[in-house]
């Protein structure tokens, strides 16, 4: 018996004849003329997904609010006229003389910006990151000389629908770079913070993202400088060009798979 007579057993599958003949035959019309990108290819596409972001600018920042001490009729802390570079500037020159009665004079300012997002293609999660700073330039003698900043991020997914500026949680600021910074001779302080988080949406959405920054100055009996150079700015996680924030979008597949994956 030549191995091409052997008999079919449990084992060996197709006979020998059987497999002689499919290893010899021509390609049938139902195999798959494109069997599809390879491993790697796949493997190279997440991988550049994973690194990549989209660039999104900032509309200017706009004053949103003022708050300064009673009878007070221009606010002591000032601000440049902003522009789209993603930064906020201020400077203020303050006076208490020493027989004023009364406590601690206190300043506040705001200044918002919100930018909507393009349209989901398809059902998923929007991710955003950024990085905020700020610095302050401070010189004074007073009993009470201190000041502070502070960044609240908003996001809904449908800027038809809801505001950020009223999403849960935007009271409360996601962060505080700077917190009594007390002015005096030859202050310099700055801080750098990265912010990230991600929103589901619908196909057709266009969510908003909203950043409101906050300027405190608390502040009696002396006085007291903020400089020039002093302000807030958001711009690329990372560093880079001020003025945008980073964005990429995951449709509910690729995370199912991600999630399936153990990614």
């Amino acid at each position: 018996m030549t191995m091409l007579d052997a008999p079919r057993t449990a084992d060996r599958g197709l006979p020998a004849r059987d497999l002689a003949a499919v290893l010899d035959a021509a390609p049938t019309e139902t195999a798959a003329d494109d069997p599809g990108p390879a491993f790697d290819t796949l493997r190279a596409r997440l991988q550049t997904w994973l690194r990549e972001w989209d660039t999104q600018r900032l509309p200017a920042f706009e004053q949103a609010r003022t708050i300064a001490p009673d009878g007070e009729r221009h606010s002591s802390l000032r601000s440049a006229p902003t522009r789209t570079d993603g930064a906020v500037r201020i400077t203020a020159s303050l006076y208490d003389p020493p027989n004023r009665q009364g406590g601690a004079l206190a300043w506040s300012r705001n200044w918002a910006t919100a930018v909507v997002l393009p349209a989901a293609p398809a059902d998923g999660r929007v991710f955003y990151r950024f990085r905020v700073g700020s610095r302050l330039v401070l010189d004074g003698r007073a009993e009470t000389a201190l000041a502070s900043t502070s960044v609240r991020v908003g996001v809904v997914p449908d800027a038809a629908s809801a505001s950020p500026f009223d999403a849960p949680g935007f009271a409360t600021p996601a962060v505080r770079p700077l917190v009594g910074v007390e002015a005096r001779e030859d202050v310099d302080a700055r801080a750098e913070h990265d912010l990230e988080g991600s929103i589901a949406v619908r196909a057709g959405q266009s969510p908003v993202i909203g950043i409101v920054f906050g300027a405190d100055v608390v502040f009696r009996d002396g006085w007291m400088r903020v400089h020039e150079g002093s302000g807030l700015w958001v711009g690329a996680a990372g560093g880079g060009p001020t003025g945008s924030i980073e964005i990429r979008f995951a449709p509910d597949a690729l995370l199912d798979l991600f999630g399936e994956a153990g990614i």
